[in-house]
């Protein structure tokens, strides 16, 4: 007999995420049921018209009785089980396929991203959740939230699997929550079912969830002490979430000692949770206990991935501790040992292109023939040849500022391809960065012909500061015009530098959130015209800054002056942001350290 599947799942008010769920297994699954607590949107039309047998059930407030209900009404012999918010990524489909026809067991966990604050592909946490059930009447949910599934009656039944087959979940993004109100739904239901058993470990973890979910963090690590004080089964899955949510949340309220102890428990209970251990050697990294951190590091990449019932963040095994070992290297100026780990952690997740900046910056140090430094950097790409490719080492190489050399990597790009608006754009930094004033122009307006709108903002960044760098006042009118559609604050910060420029009177000018956004674009102006070495302008047009009302105006420009080699600078203006703003951070904190520890090496020899 066919191994059939069936998709079953409960919702309410779910128009925004019904059709992405059942759309992730059409073609995979042999029916669709749908129970409804009572929408008051288009759920329930949507999911008929795609397919699905929808029955309604009257809410009671009890989780498990919808479940219970919606399984009830499945006909396959095996079933799905996924919430509205959720779906299935398609690289599960032949394994699924493949289990359900092979296993002798009753159902499986599946690996569940649950995607958090604003949307990002890689923002996201991990558990198992029971995914995946033998249609064979056996089994029941229990409890009202949260519920846990039952065999004949008897809790934490086994006969199941893990499987790394991925789902994925958007409920806990800051739009979700904010819009269902989940806090004031789920509340309730937990605090009933806390008076009725009061010491229930998994209750109280639940309640701390749901405070950490709405940022009441004492609140939240208060249940989640209780939590740990009732937890007489370690083998239960909750507990090892409970350790790391416990630590976690020590951690973020400034109680490192007592989180580094809930982890060290953690991992002598739980000795293979590589989580725990790069959770500790992250909280050494911050405390710039810098060996004790490299020494947790190494040993993430020693231990690997943990059990999946064990791994709450992707890659605590693997690339997470290898770029961080690579920062931290880095950061004491260990090149070839900071080049090491950056190349491993892109062995290890090759999608982490980003840390090709860091590469980079390494080869750099380590080598005096820039053309090398250019050379080296190619070996990173699969194929050096293809165009986005080369655009990407050269953005890679201008941030390095190895201007020419971005230049010799663009003329090895096809007469013809179709990114021709960024490769102008590429060559038009390049030229502006080396003082090619009038190649850089000429660069800028052709990007700006041939993708005028995506080509706009940085167009009109190089055109102005090309026009401030010489004083042409009809160019910076021109730079000004095509600055037209970009951002308000953008358009603010140009029209009050070209003011300064010109000698206009400057009144006070008040901006919005104190020129928050007027202070991300005159540090950009900033920063090309230091690339360009117009120190004289640099100086003149900092007269800007007196416009911009945030506190942490002082320690931006100490980073800017760090990135661009100016480590004196960057010191005093940290001494200058703790002295009258009593404002630092960390990056802040790392300049004065390394500061202080030059000054200490110079006083030994």
């Amino acid at each position: 007999m066919k191994e059939t599947i069936g998709l079953c799942v409960i919702a309410r008010n779910e128009e925004k995420n019904i059709a992405r769920c059942i759309e992730s297994v059409k073609g995979l699954v042999d029916e669709i049921v749908v129970v409804d607590t009572g929408s008051e949107d288009k759920t329930v039309e949507i999911a008929r018209s795609l397919g699905a047998r929808v029955y309604r059930y009257k809410w009671d407030n009890n989780f498990s009785n919808a479940r219970n209900y919606a399984i009830e009404k499945m006909r396959s012999r095996w079933i799905l089980l996924l919430d509205a918010d959720e779906e299935l990524d398609r690289s599960a489909w032949a394994p699924l396929r493949e289990f359900i026809e092979t296993t002798d067991l009753d159902g499986a966990h599946f690996r569940v991203r649950n995607y958090t604050g604003s949307y990002s592909p890689d923002r996201y946490n991990l558990h198992n959740a029971l995914r995946l059930l033998r249609n064979n009447g056996k089994y029941k949910f229990s409890g009202a939230i949260h519920e846990q599934i039952t065999r004949d009656g008897q809790g934490n039944p086994g006969g199941f699997a893990v499987l790394d087959l991925i789902v994925h979940h958007y409920g806990y993004l800051d739009e979700a929550v904010a819009e269902k109100n989940k806090r004031a739904r789920n509340l309730p239901i937990l605090e009933k079912m806390l008076a009725e058993q009061p010491e229930d470990a998994f209750t109280l973890f639940n309640l701390g969830n749901e405070y950490l979910s709405a940022g009441d963090m004492e609140k939240a690590l208060s249940y989640y002490a209780r939590s740990k004080e009732n937890v007489r089964d370690f083998s239960r899955a909750f507990v090892p979430h409970l350790y790391f949510r416990m630590a976690n949340t020590l951690d973020v309220l400034g109680r490192q000692g007592e989180a580094l102890k809930v982890l060290q428990e953690g991992l002598a209970i739980y000795p293979r949770c590589t989580d725990f251990e790069f959770v500790r050697g992250n909280i050494y990294l911050r405390q710039r206990r810098y060996t004790l951190a490299i020494e947790s590091f190494e040993k993430c990449l020693e231990m690997g991935r943990p059990p999946a019932a064990l791994e709450f963040l992707d890659g605590c095994g693997t690339y997470r501790p290898a770029f961080l070992l690579g920062d931290i290297y880095a950061r004491f100026e260990d090149w070839g040992r900071a080049l090491q780990y950056f190349s491993k952690t892109l062995a290890l997740n090759p999608a982490m292109t980003g840390v090709l900046f860091h590469v980079c910056r390494a080869l750099n140090k380590l080598h005096p023939e820039k053309d090398r430094v250019r050379e080296e950097l190619f070996k990173f790409f699969a194929n050096p040849a293809y165009p986005p490719n080369i655009l990407a080492a050269a953005e890679i190489l201008i941030t390095e500022e190895l201007y020419a050399e971005a230049i010799n990597a663009l003329r090895a790009l096809p007469p013809a391809h179709e990114h021709a608006a960024k490769e102008k754009l590429l060559y038009a930094r390049a030229y502006a960065y080396l003082g090619e004033r009038e190649r850089a122009r000429k660069a800028a307006h052709e990007a700006l012909q041939l993708d005028a709108k995506g080509a706009r903002a940085l167009a009109a960044h190089l055109l102005l500061v090309l026009a401030l760098s010489e004083g042409e006042s009809a160019e910076m009118e021109k730079a000004l015009e095509i600055a037209c559609g970009l951002p308000r604050p953008t358009q603010n910060a140009y029209r009050l530098l070209a003011d300064i420029a010109q000698g206009r009177e400057t009144a006070p000018r008040a901006f919005e959130d104190g020129g928050r956004g007027e202070l991300e674009a005159l540090l950009d102006v900033y920063d090309s015209l230091l690339r360009m070495r117009q120190f004289e302008l640099f100086e003149k047009f900092l007269r800007a800054m007196n416009f911009i009302d945030r506190p942490e105006l002082l320690l931006r420009l100490a980073h800017l002056f760090h990135a661009r080699g100016f480590y004196d600078l960057a010191v005093s203006y940290v001494l200058r942001s703790v002295r009258e703003l009593d404002v630092i951070d960390e990056q802040g904190a790392f300049i004065l350290s390394r500061h202080v520890a030059g000054t200490l090496s110079g006083a030994a020899v």
